[in-house]
């Protein structure tokens, strides 16, 4: 597990904390992490108060685990508390949705939501 990222676990949650920087860099690790948190349970929760930076690449990762998580009947949802920088990445990359994707029958699109500041 990185030094950026932990994971705590209660009874049916895992939650899988990320701080500091995830741009295309770290790419390949976070693609590690999201796949050890998909098999540590099916639900998973992604904190990313402490998020400093991000990317497109980061912001399609989570995307991807999403869908991912969704075909085989797991849950992906970040935590209600996101970072400022995080919201204002993902607001500019034009990833805040009103409506999930066809791909979501469960509405529960992680894009959708309050991301203004």
């Amino acid at each position: 597990m990185s030094e950026n990222a932990c994971t705590a676990e209660s009874e049916k949650t895992h939650v899988l904390k990320l701080e500091g920087c995830w741009t295309i860099e770290r790419a390949n690790e976070l693609k590690d992490i999201l796949l050890e948190a998909f098999w540590s349970g099916d639900h998973v929760v992604l904190d990313v108060a402490e998020l400093e930076d991000a990317d497109l690449s980061c912001l399609q990762l989570f995307c991807s685990a999403h869908r991912t998580f969704l075909r085989l009947g797991k849950r992906l949802a970040f935590d209600e508390k996101k970072s400022e920088n995080f919201k204002r990445v993902v607001c500019g990359a034009g990833f805040r949705r009103n409506l999930g994707c066809h791909k979501d029958p469960r509405a529960s699109c992680l894009w959708i939501g309050e991301w203004q500041s």
